[in-house]
């Protein structure tokens, strides 16, 4: 008899003793796992000539599979792919991954998801990130261009001028009252300057 590794009879004949058995049959196969692919390596023990009853088992060795781990960005951009062995711990070797900053947050990578872990199987990694506000320089002027207060303000956030109010020094004809800011305050999208602007009376 032949027979594969789970016992499952493959080929089974009558032979005269002194003949030497031949397998006619397909070549055994065994399943692969997770781990291992397996190849049919020939039969135990090795065939003689036949002196009596005898079984053969098929024998395979093992080769311990590869799968493909991929490592891409936020935006799905490939930034490594290769084969790792079942059981390793893969690694990523490119540039750290970046993430272009808006003009509400800047991002710093804090990792992968999901976190690494050794293959059993083909994986994809994706990288992640933290973000951060932006701040932005806000400038309050006077109608001269002399700076009255210099503050950088939080993305969103509305800016308040905190000084003294702005003067402008009269003339003989005039005297200025401060009427405001130019442009109008609104929340901060990027940096902006504002100059204050005045009503005048005549004198």
């Amino acid at each position: 008899q032949f027979v594969n590794y789970d016992g499952t009879v493959l080929q089974s004949s009558e032979m005269s003793e002194g003949e030497t058995p031949k397998y006619n049959g397909a070549t055994p196969t065994k399943p692969a796992t997770a781990e291992f692919t397996y190849t049919f390596a020939g039969w135990s023990p090795s065939i003689t000539a036949v002196t009596g009853a005898q079984t053969y088992t098929a024998t395979y060795t093992n080769g311990t599979n590869q799968y493909e781990v991929i490592f891409k960005n936020e935006d799905g951009t490939v930034l490594q792919r290769s084969n790792v062995t079942y059981g390793e711990t893969p690694k990523y070797n490119g540039a750290t991954p970046i993430k272009a900053a808006t003009a509400e947050f800047t991002y710093t990578f804090a990792g992968w998801s999901p976190a690494i872990t050794m293959v059993e199987g083909a994986q994809t990694y994706t990288a992640t990130y933290t973000s951060v506000k932006n701040q932005y320089e806000i400038t309050f002027q006077n109608e001269d261009g002399t700076i009255l207060q210099l503050t950088n303000v939080t993305y969103g956030e509305t800016p308040i001028y905190n000084g003294v109010t702005p003067t402008k020094p009269a003339t003989a004809e005039f005297t200025y009252t401060f009427a405001g800011w130019s442009p109008s305050i609104t929340v901060v999208t990027g940096a902006q300057t504002y100059t204050a602007t005045y009503t005048n009376g005549t004198n």
